[in-house]
């Protein structure tokens, strides 16, 4: 009996290292299938990171694609626009150019009745802008020298008159170059008008005033008849005559210069002026 006991103890302590080590085998798989658990786990939320990202860049290309759209579409609004515009632009230009040709040898008289400033093309180039006076000897008529309150000062050099000078709300002379254009173009009258300072009135009219171009010098023409109240009559003494200025010498007197001497430019034959 004692016996039987005692293999019967030898049997369960056998067991229990039997169990024991099933016991050790057990942790250790449990470990192991706990790694492996948090090892997908990890790569499950990785692969979840990586679907909302691609997501999120599907909702951006969806979101680019229509912004790309409406930028197509404003383009497109754009283009019609220009396209319209130009349109606009062409028939501008040819309305300006009907207006250009209508004012090309144009008559003063077109005016007549809107006295100040005006635009006008006489030939092809440029167009001038123009004062026009319609009171002084009636209708039409462009000034070309004015001296109303002497502050301008008239002694200047061949190429400012050649370009003119000063202003038409004072004195100023228009130019030659323009003068030669405005004469070129077609016939013009001259109308002198002096105001003395004890009031009086002296005029002279010409029927018929050209200026050359540069290369003649600005040589001047007077033709016609010439009617006036002024004692006498002086222009035509200087009919031919080249425009002088202090640095480009043209008179005809052979000792002195004729511009240096009076101050200011004129179509000098000798040292006497209007």
């Amino acid at each position: 009996m004692k016996e039987e006991i005692e293999n019967n103890n030898n049997r369960i302590e056998g067991k229990d290292k039997e169990i024991k080590q099933l016991q050790e085998k057990l942790n250790q798989h449990n470990e192991f299938y706990k790694q492996i658990i948090k090892e997908l786990t990890r790569n499950v939320l990785s692969i979840k990171e990586e679907m909302g990202k691609l997501n999120s860049n599907a909702l951006k290309i969806q979101d680019y694609e229509e912004q790309l759209e409406k930028q197509k579409k404003l383009i497109d609004q754009k283009d019609q626009q220009i396209s319209e515009i130009k349109n606009e632009v062409n028939i501008c230009a040819k309305k300006l150019k009907s207006c250009e040709e209508k004012l090309v040898y144009s008559e003063c008289t077109d005016i007549a009745n809107a006295p100040s400033i005006h635009q006008i093309k006489p030939d092809q180039e440029d167009s001038l802008n123009l004062l026009y006076d319609n009171t002084t000897a009636g209708p039409g008529w462009i000034v070309i020298q004015q001296r109303i309150n002497g502050k301008e000062n008239f002694r200047r050099d061949w190429a400012t008159y050649r370009a003119g000078f000063g202003n038409f709300e004072g004195d100023f002379f228009l130019g030659l170059e323009r003068i030669h254009r405005l004469t070129s173009a077609q016939p013009h009258e001259l109308y002198i008008h002096m105001e003395g300072f004890d009031g009086i009135i002296k005029y002279y009219r010409y029927e018929q005033l050209a200026i050359a171009g540069e290369d003649d010098q600005y040589r001047l023409s007077i033709s016609g008849k010439a009617v006036g109240n002024a004692t006498v009559e002086e222009l035509t003494y200087h009919n031919k005559q080249k425009f002088s200025t202090y640095d480009h010498e043209n008179d005809s007197h052979p000792n002195q210069n004729c511009a240096l001497y009076y101050g200011g430019g004129w179509w000098y034959k000798h040292c006497l002026r209007w």
